[in-house]
């Protein structure tokens, strides 16, 4: 089990030793500083939970040490409690000033140390686990519940921006897998998804991480190419597609191969987004006409 650390910052051994011995638990680990300068350095090696801080210490006091490791990134988000001797109203309201969380006074009460150290500490948990929670709700938002590629909408949110900029060519391959009906009725549904779960992986492993592979709708794949023109785009549509086809599906007791078509066009800065796309899907249709497992470009077949 992952230890939290606390770090206690005080230039006194004494009063490291028994703030350690009131805090230290089988899953709470106590590092000791005996300076600002000190501590700066140990709280950017081992990220602590928590910092408890004494103000009045040899080289840089606490202030001007808790104010170094607010503006730091790597350690601006760790709290600071201060442990010390200065209570009065104009301390107090200085360190809340320089980033501190709270503020325990010099001599303290073993229990009441304890208990806002648990408090800081489960604050932190909530909040790494709100973030966590928050990054889940974000990539739910913008990812294929079954294939985890990109949905359709943030396909079209990052299409535009790609759109925007200032490219020499941006490609576009709309892909269908072939006889993926008969797929379902003869294998059944959770075949199915396997198919479109292995041809995305298939996908993603050959792309460029600038790509934008998504899930178009059903058995459709659409995938955005920047900075690549159309025979670079047709070469990359037939690899893809001779992937799938090499591929020997394995599932359940089902064993098979697949295919698929695609659709290639080069981006038409004159024509809007949407009749871009459906010339990448006049072109797939054209290709499904043709026999299927090709890709097809300016109505040319290939593969």
């Amino acid at each position: 089990m992952d230890k939290d650390i606390v770090l206690v910052v005080d230039d006194s051994e004494i009063i490291c030793s028994i703030i350690k011995d009131i805090l230290e638990t089988p899953t709470l680990h106590i590092a000791i500083a005996h300076s600002g300068e000190e501590s700066i350095v140990i709280a950017k090696q081992l990220r602590p939970t928590l910092i408890l801080l004494d103000i009045i210490m040899n080289g840089i006091d606490g202030y001007e040490t808790c104010r170094i490791l607010k503006e730091d990134k790597e350690t601006m988000d760790i709290p600071v409690i201060f442990i010390t001797g200065n209570n009065d109203s104009d301390s107090v309201l200085r360190g809340f000033e320089v980033g501190a969380a709270d503020y325990v006074s010099k001599p303290f009460i073993p229990e009441e140390l304890k208990a806002r150290v648990k408090v800081h500490m489960q604050n932190v948990k909530n909040q790494r686990e709100l973030q966590i929670l928050m990054q889940e709700l974000k990539e739910m938002a913008i990812t294929d519940y079954l294939t985890k590629v990109y949905n359709r909408r943030y396909f079209m949110d990052q299409l535009q921006l790609y759109v925007t900029q200032d490219m020499k060519n941006l490609s576009l391959i709309l892909f269908d897998v072939d006889n993926f009906k008969k797929i379902n009725d003869s294998y059944g549904h959770n075949t199915g998804d396997f198919v479109l779960v292995t041809i995305s992986n298939i996908f993603r492993l050959l792309l460029r991480e600038e790509d934008i592979l998504s899930r178009w709708g059903g058995e459709e794949f659409m995938i955005c190419l920047p900075d690549t023109d159309i025979p670079e785009a047709v070469f990359l549509a037939n690899k893809l597609r001779n992937e799938v086809s090499k591929y020997y599906f394995r599932c359940d007791e089902f064993e098979f191969h697949c295919t698929v078509t695609g659709g290639v066009v080069l981006y038409d800065w004159e024509k809007t987004t949407e009749k871009n796309i459906t010339e990448a899907d006049q072109a797939l249709y054209l290709g499904k006409s043709s026999g299927k497992n090709c890709c097809v470009s300016n109505y040319e077949v290939t593969g």
